[in-house]
This record gives structure tokens, C-alpha cells and sequence, in this order.
């Protein structure tokens, strides 16, 4: 089935000497004499849930030598870049966090960001990572050595590292996604985008304008409306939206989880309920039973019929990321809320003007249009065995075997990669994938294999597979989301229930790669 311990709590380290003959990370000179590289069996590359999750699966499988290199201050990917009002989880904490560190006290039922941070400092310390940590560390480029099987990392400080295994953990949400609009470059106010608030500017009183109405905007319009004196939304497409559910407001609950049995069979309960949302995605009466509530959610919470009428969704529930808020929906109807559906045309100074003619006098612009997230990698320049980058073999359209490993890139491996986000917990998955990645690891560590790399057969099978399932899903209904690529083509969920997915990953099978002894 689906969630488990990822370790025992009997098992003991195994500590081994990695394939290099060193036991802990140590220096060794190149082949030319020049600067010394550090040594590792693996190196990671970002200290959010992935990064994090699979320090924890070696450490505590008694493999040491490894690093974890995080471009940011200090751990969390998208949860520390990402400070903007209101930012938050909409899957429920017992959910997203790992099945093996429960006992972290969650006070809210959705995790804000800065209780999602705290975990990370939690799961630092309750695992001692610290000592794996390089913060404020820059990837320049990552590049197979094939004659050596090893993975030669450059940094932008200079510092060189060597590693059997290179383990991408960027994460889906990294390189905001900005539009192109004419005369921006006029515009006499202050702007910025969401994942990178501007905590300087105030609020109260100003003329705020909002690009995108999806989940980023969902949180953070809620918070600034209180102050501004005008918000203006303008919205390409109406999203479905559905209240949250917050069970840990009532007492019993809290009370109930501090039983760590409690915690667990509700972390069961979380899950299943997710699961079964799937139906969502191939059931069209599944569908229909939620729009209808949906709707009924709007009804209660817009009372200007024209505003209901423009956030009344076109598309079916589904087919975009649905959004989960309870204030959202009832800040729009206020008197300085206005949804705007025109297209926009320009900036000119200090007005947004649309479509019709109509210009939008505003302070601030504020960009709650999401993430770039079918460019995988692209904070990180990888170069596989033929020398040729990630970047450019994809050409605009990712893809990999069960989303973790890629033909002509041994010893690489992806958390988070293309296919992999599903409908539940992403933090589930990554569970699924560092154990599937750790197999792997534990023999180039022990030197029993020098180098992975999945069959190309396997990899197209594979990806065959998953779009013909994909094409019949609700994400495929007819409109545009952040699921597909440019061409259309669904790059980022994986194409049945998350429990698959555990199946799919449960065992690293040798004879879906080739292997060099």
C-alpha cells in the first residue's frame, strides 16, 4: 500500500567506505594538479523537502559521505524564498511531512510558512544535518566524467566537488514566471512578484493591483485588502475554489494529537481522503458532484451577482490546480475589491490599461502568476556523459523514467522530476523516490557498481505510457495550466494515484538500467 516508515527504528547504521576509498567527505587533487575537488559518494543540490529527505534516507542508512548544496541562507526551498502574506500549505500538515518524523507540533491543520520552516530547522536537528549543510552555495554546472564514472561540480565561489552520485532536489517552484507586458518599463509604481515580496512597501491606503488569480493570489489578497484602499484582480481564468478545512481549531483534536497512534492512523486518514479525490481527474459524476459544491461555496461567499458571474469557472474542476481558501472569495466581494476579466493591453505610468480602453490608476503591482515549473532544472546546468546538457536534450519537453532517472546521465537522479507531482502530497512521493534513489546509492557507495543509467527503451516505454493514460484525465478537458508544456503536453503529474507511484518505486530494478561493474 502506500505510506510507511522509511526507516525502521531498529535499524542500525552500516557505516562503509565509498567507492572512492574514503569514509567521510575528504579532498583529493584533479588529474592535472589543480584545485582541490571534495570527494563524496553524493551530492544533492537544494535543502528543501527532496534535499532534506534524502540527507536523512543516507545518513540514516550509514552512508556519511555526501553533501547538500543550497543556493539560499538557510533551508526550504520555495517555503523560504517565498515570504509573501498568508503563504501556506493547502495539504494538511500530518500529510505534508514525512511519515517518520510525526512528532513535530503542527499548530495549524494547513501549515503557514513559517511553521513549514520551523519543521526544517526540526528535521536539521532532529537528524543532525547540519554538518552536511553548504548554504549560500551556488551550482555553477554539474558534469559527467564517463572515463572516471564520477560527476565533476563547479560552484560560483570557486570550490569543486566530486561525486559518484549527483542528486537534483531543485524542486518544481524555483524561477518565478513573469508576463511580458508592454510599457512596463513606464510604470511609476512599485512592482514585484509574489515569490519575492517586497516587505518595505506599504499597503495602507495605496491602489494595489493583482496579476493572476490562482493560489499564490488566493493567500496573499486576503492579507493585503485589509489595508489597501483599492485591490484590483485582474483574472484570465476563474479557478475552483473550495473552502479549507481546519480541524485543528477544535480542542479534541489537539488533544488527540498528541498520541503519536492518533497521529499516525490521522496522517492514514489525510491520505485516503486525498487518494480518492483522484477520482476527480477520470469520473465526470465525480466531477459534477464537485462543481455543484463549488458553486454553492460561491453563491455563499459573492453577493454582487457581477462579481459572481466573473469568478464563476468556464473550465472543468480539474483541469487547473484547484484552490483551497475560505477568505479569498469573500475579499473580492468587499466594496474596494474589483475583479477585472479584460484583457491587458499595456502599462502607461501608472495605469494598467485593458482591452477596452479602460485605464486602472494603481500604486502597486503585485505578480501572483506562479513558477515556471515545466523547466525542470532550470537553476541548475547539468552535462551527461555525450556533454550535452539536460537543458538541451529535453528541448522544451522534459522527461524521465518514473521521474528520477534520465538515458544518457548515469549516476543522476532526480527528486521531483518530470511526471512526479500528484494530486496528494508531494512530500509522499519525495518519500517514494529518495528510497528508490538510496538502493541505487548504497551499491556505487559499496563499489559494487560504478555507474546507473536507465535504458532508453525503458525511459520512452515508460513516458508512453503515461501520456496515453494522461490524455484521458481532466487535466487534458481543454484549457492552459502549469501542468503542460508549451506544446501542450502534460509535464509535470504523475498519471494515477500517488499509491502506484509507491508501487512503481518500491524496488530498484537493475535490469531497467545499464549497468557498468
Amino acid at each position: 500500500m502506500a505510506a510507511q516508515e522509511l526507516f525502521p527504528a531498529k535499524s542500525k547504521p552500516v557505516h562503509v567506505e565509498n567507492a572512492l576509498g574514503i569514509v567521510n567527505p575528504g579532498a583529493c587533487s584533479d588529474p592535472d594538479g589543480s584545485e582541490n575537488a571534495l570527494v563524496v559518494d553524493a551530492l544533492i543540490v537544494g535543502a528543501g523537502f527532496g534535499g532534506l529527505g534524502m540527507a536523512i534516507a543516507l545518513k540514516e542508512a550509514g552512508l556519511t559521505s555526501f553533501v547538500v548544496l543550497e543556493r539560499a541562507p538557510e533551508a526550504g526551498g520555495v517555503w523560504w524564498s517565498n515570504s509573501s502574506p498568508g503563504a501556506a500549505c493547502d495539504v494538511e500538515s500530518r500529510l505534508f511531512s514525512f511519515s517518520f518524523a510525526q512528532d513535530y507540533p503542527w499548530t495549524q491543520s494547513h501549515g503557514d510558512r513559517n511553521e513549514i520552516l520551523g519543521y526544517f530547522h526540526y528535521l536539521i536537528e532532529k537528524f543532525a544535518l547540519r554538518p552536511f549543510l553548504r548554504f549560500n552555495t551556488t551550482v555553477q554546472d554539474a558534469r559527467y566524467d564517463a572515463a572516471r564514472f564520477v560527476w565533476n561540480v563547479q560552484t560560483e565561489d570557486g570550490k569543486r566537488y566530486r561525486a559518484r552520485a549527483l542528486v537534483s532536489a531543485c524542486g518544481l517552484f524555483n524561477t518565478p514566471s513573469i508576463p511580458d507586458i508592454p510599457g512596463m518599463e513606464t510604470f511609476a509604481g512599485r512592482a514585484f512578484h509574489s515569490a519575492h515580496w517586497d516587505h518595505s512597501f506599504a499597503f495602507a491606503g495605496k491602489r494595489i493591483a493583482v496579476i493572476g488569480a490562482g493560489c499564490s493570489a488566493a493567500q496573499f489578497v486576503p492579507h493585503i485588502a485589509r489595508e489597501a484602499a483599492g485591490l484590483t484582480l485582474f483574472q484570465r481564468t476563474a479557478g475552483w475554489i473550495s473552502p479549507k478545512i481546519e480541524p485543528m481549531e477544535k480542542p479534541l483534536y489537539r488533544f488527540l494529537m498528541r498520541s503519536a497512534l492518533m497521529r499516525r492512523i490521522d496522517r492514514w486518514r489525510i491520505y485516503i481522503q486525498y487518494e480518492r479525490g483522484y477520482v476527480v481527474q477520470t469520473d465526470a459524476n465525480v466531477r459534477a458532484a464537485r462543481e455543484t459544491a463549488a458553486l454553492a461555496f460561491l453563491e455563499r461567499q459573492v453577493s454582487d451577482p457581477v462579481k459572481r458571474q466573473k469568478l464563476t469557472p468556464k473550465i472543468a474542476i480539474g483541469c487547473k490546480r484547484n484552490i483551497r481558501s475560505s477568505e479569498f472569495l469573500a475579499t473580492l466581494d468587499k466594496p474596494n475589491a474589483e475583479v477585472v476579466t479584460e484583457v491587458i493591453a499595456r502599462v502607461d505610468g501608472d495605469s494598467i490599461v485593458t482591452a477596452d480602453g479602460r485605464r486602472h490608476a494603481v500604486d502597486a503591482l503585485i505578480y501572483g502568476t506562479g513558477f515556471t515549473t515545466t523547466k525542470f532544472l532550470s537553476t541548475l546546468n547539468v552535462f551527461g556523459a555525450a556533454g550535452k546538457s539536460l537543458e538541451e536534450m529535453w528541448n522544451g519537453t522534459p522527461e524521465a523514467y518514473l521521474g528520477v532517472t534520465v538515458a544518457g546521465f548515469p549516476n543522476f537522479f532526480m527528486i521531483y522530476g518530470p511526471n512526479t507531482n500528484a494530486p496528494s502530497s508531494i512530500v509522499f512521493m519525495i518519500e517514494c523516490q529518495t528510497r528508490y534513489i538510496l538502493q541505487a546509492i548504497r551499491k556505487l557507495a559499496r563499489g559494487r557498481v560504478r555507474a546507473f543509467e536507465v535504458r532508453e527503451d525503458k525511459q520512452v516505454e515508460f513516458n508512453a505510457e503515461a501520456q496515453a493514460q494522461l490524455r484521458g484525465r481532466a487535466w487534458m478537458s481543454g484549457c492552459r495550466s502549469y501542468f503542460m508544456n508549451a506544446a501542450g503536453r502534460i509535464v509535470t503529474q504523475w498519471h494515477r494515484p500517488s499509491r502506484h507511484y509507491w508501487w512503481r518505486t518500491r524496488r530498484f530494478n537493475e535490469g531497467d538500467y545499464r549497468v557498468e561493474n
